[in-house]
């Protein structure tokens, strides 16, 4: 019973440390952060691919989790009742930070409005519209997506939106191609985006990506925003961390529902009227 009990804890043990990694693992490496020879964890990692549970690359010959153990997960919620776990998870990040939590997800070559939920008090909120485009170069949603593309693309992408088009949006809004660049190489940086009075004024907004764990490509993004007088530049850090953590739960459901990602990190054709994000530039916010 000893040797039972042992055994289904270092298979428990893989499954979670590669579930909390989200990517591909040498087997040296699996075997060091557990503690084990190489013999036994190549043991261990070849019977939980034989049952479907690990992946391993034909390339490079290293594992990582299949789909099986979220999608478990998924099922499980579904028949307790829980049909959808994104609204609870960005509800609860609503409700640590206290402002509003809003969540994009990626269709074709555009970013698209998913979800929201708002944790401030009644008083002083910050509620727009879950419509409209998301203006890309001037939201943290937008720069956190743009972030993850080359600077060639993401600035293509932020021309198309508007950018350098005086009286468009607020005057704190980034205005030229160098300032946009710079701020793509600070969000990469830091590993988060900030939008401080630019697509509304009295508004800031942090955000991240949210990436597939099967090809690392951005699926969406999560925000939080809310008046600057709240949203001030001493929480961006832990602000950050709360939304570093939801994209990781939510890099688990995310990718089922957005699109394909072809073409993603091409440019975009800038030869479409931009008529339509012009008008709905002030609805487009943070």
């Amino acid at each position: 019973m000893r040797i039972v009990k042992g055994s289904l804890n270092r298979v428990l043990e893989v499954i979670e440390l590669l579930a909390s990694e989200a990517r591909w693992m040498r087997l040296s490496e699996i075997a060091r952060r557990l503690g084990l020879p190489d013999g036994p964890t190549h043991r261990l990692v070849t019977y939980l691919c034989d049952q479907g549970w690990v992946a391993q690359s034909e390339d490079t010959a290293q594992y990582r989790l299949t789909f099986k153990l979220p999608l478990l997960g998924q099922e499980f919620l579904h028949h307790c009742g829980l049909r959808d776990p994104i609204q609870p998870l960005i509800e609860d990040v609503a409700t640590e930070c206290g402002e509003l939590v809003r969540l994009t997800i990626v269709q074709k070559r555009e970013l698209s409005w998913l979800a929201s939920a708002q944790g401030a008090k009644p008083g002083l909120l910050y509620e727009p519209a879950m419509h409209g485009p998301v203006v890309l170069h001037v939201t943290a949603n937008g720069k956190a997506w743009l972030a993850t593309m080359t600077n060639e693309v993401a600035v293509e992408y932020a021309l198309a939106g508007g950018l350098g088009k005086p009286g468009l949006y607020e005057p704190r809004a980034i205005a030229t191609v160098q300032d946009f660049v710079a701020e793509l190489e600070k969000t990469r940086k830091r590993g988060y985006a900030v939008a401080m009075e630019e697509a509304e004024r009295g508004v800031a907004a942090v955000a991240v990506a949210v990436r597939s764990p099967q090809t690392d490509d951005a699926v969406g993004t999560i925000s939080i925003a809310g008046p600057v007088v709240r949203v001030v530049p001493a929480r961006f850090k832990e602000l950050s961390e709360l939304l570093r953590r939801a994209a990781l739960l939510l890099s688990v459901v995310l990718p089922h529902l957005a699109g394909p990602n072809d073409g993603m990190h091409k440019k975009p054709d800038r030869s479409r009227s931009q008529q339509p994000i012009e008008r709905s530039a002030k609805k487009a916010r943070a």
